[in-house]
C-alpha cells in the first residue's frame, strides 16, 4: 500500500480477512452477532494499518452526530455518579457524552450551553429539571433534539416526551412513619428553598406521611437557607420542648452530616435525643459516628432507564436488557412521569 495514502475501511478489511460490512461492524460497535476472534482481527489491523475513520464525513452521512449532551445541577454527589454512569450507556450504544454544569442557572453559561449543543448537533440531550430554563430546552426540542428529563416535575409535555424521577414524595412518607414508629412526637423536615421541585417533592411526603397523626404530633418546615444549621437545631430543639427523641429529616446527607456535628458539640445526643435520617446515601453517612439512616439513590437503574428511552427516541436499535427494562417500566409512567422508589438504609442515627 502507498505509505503516503490514508488507509480506508477496504485496506483494513483486506488486512484482516473479512468483508467490509464486518469492519463497519465493529468500528461502530454494533449489536451484531461477531466471533471475538474476528473482533480481534479487525481491531489489529486497525492498529497497524493506522487507520483512522473520518467521523465527520460519517456522521454527516448518517445525518447523525453520535454525541450527546447532558447538563445537570452541578458535579458533586449523585450528580457527578449519574453522569458517569449515564456516559457508560451510552458509550454501550456508540456515543459521546458531553456534559455541562448549569454553574446556577447563570443566563450568560445557559446561553453558551444552548449554542454549543446546536453547533454539536446533539442526537440528544438528557437534563436535569432543574438545569435548564424550559425556554432554552424548548429551543432544542424545536429543532428536533430528543429530551430525556430526569428528576424534573411539572415540565408540560410539548416539550418533554418522559421524565424519569426519583420518588422523593413516596421516600419521604416512608421517613416520616419510621420516625413515628419509633416514638417520636415531634417531627422536622430541614429543607432547601434552592432545592425548589426537589424539595417541594419531599415536602410533600413529608406531609402525607403525618397523616392523621399530625394533629397529636409536633412538626415543622424549616429551611436552612434562613436559619442556618444552629438556627435551625435551635428552632427544631424549641418546637418538640421536653419530648424525645426527635425526628429530623433533612433534604441531603450533608445537611444531616451538619447537624450530626453540631448535636456532637452541644451535648445532644444521636439517637437518644435525636433521630436523624438524611438523603443520597453518600460516603460520609456511612463513615460518620453514629453512621446516617439515608436513602440510596438507584443510579444505574435511572441512568438505564434514561439512556433505553433516549435510544428509542433516536431510533437506535435496542439490546435485549435495555428493551426488557422498558418493557417493565414504560407501563408505569403517569402523564409523562416515571417515578424510582428509593431504600432507606437503617443505620444507627435512628436506632436507639
Amino acid at each position: 500500500m502507498n505509505k503516503s495514502k490514508q488507509p480506508t475501511i477496504i485496506d483494513v478489511a483486506s488486512e484482516a480477512g473479512v468483508s467490509i460490512a464486518t469492519v463497519s461492524n465493529v468500528i461502530n460497535r454494533r449489536k451484531v452477532p461477531m466471533a471475538q476472534e474476528t473482533i480481534r482481527k479487525v481491531e489489529a489491523a486497525i492498529v497497524r494499518l493506522g487507520y483512522r475513520r473520518n467521523v465527520m464525513a460519517t456522521n454527516l452521512s448518517r445525518r447523525r452526530s453520535y454525541e450527546l449532551g447532558l447538563i445537570i445541577p452541578h458535579f458533586g454527589g449523585y450528580y457527578g455518579r449519574f453522569a458517569e454512569s449515564l456516559e457508560q450507556k451510552v458509550h454501550r450504544f456508540g456515543y459521546h457524552l458531553s456534559v455541562f454544569s448549569a454553574a446556577g442557572m447563570d443566563a450568560e453559561i445557559e446561553q453558551r450551553h444552548l449554542e454549543h449543543l446546536l453547533q454539536r448537533r446533539v442526537d440528544g440531550l438528557v437534563s436535569h429539571g432543574l438545569a435548564m430554563s424550559m425556554q432554552s430546552t424548548q429551543q432544542l426540542v424545536g429543532v428536533g433534539t430528543p429530551l430525556v428529563i430526569f428528576n424534573g416535575w411539572g415540565w408540560p409535555g410539548e416539550i418533554v416526551q418522559l421524565a424519569v424521577n426519583l420518588d422523593f414524595a413516596k421516600a419521604s412518607v416512608e421517613a416520616v412513619q419510621y420516625f413515628l414508629r419509633s416514638g417520636c412526637q415531634s417531627v422536622i423536615y430541614v429543607g432547601k428553598r434552592n432545592g425548589m421541585g426537589a424539595n417541594d417533592q419531599r415536602i410533600q411526603g413529608f406531609l402525607a406521611g403525618l397523616g392523621d397523626s399530625a394533629e397529636s404530633t409536633v412538626h415543622a418546615l424549616l429551611d436552612v437557607g434562613e436559619l442556618g444549621i444552629a438556627g435551625t437545631l435551635d428552632e427544631a430543639l424549641r418546637l418538640s420542648g421536653e419530648s424525645r427523641p426527635i425526628g429530623i429529616y433533612t433534604f441531603n446527607d450533608a445537611l444531616a452530616l451538619e447537624i450530626l456535628a453540631l448535636c456532637h458539640e452541644r451535648g445532644v445526643h444521636v439517637p437518644e435525643d435525636v433521630h436523624l435520617i438524611g438523603m443520597d446515601n453518600e460516603l460520609y453517612s456511612r463513615a460518620s459516628y453514629p453512621a446516617i439512616t439515608s436513602f440510596d439513590m438507584p443510579v444505574d437503574l435511572q441512568t438505564s432507564l434514561v439512556a433505553a428511552f433516549l435510544m428509542k427516541q433516536i431510533g437506535e436499535p435496542l439490546d435485549e436488557e435495555s428493551a426488557a427494562l422498558l418493557e417493565e417500566h414504560l407501563p408505569r409512567v403517569q402523564g409523562h412521569e416515571l417515578l424510582i422508589d428509593l431504600d432507606m438504609i437503617v443505620r444507627k442515627s435512628t436506632m436507639a
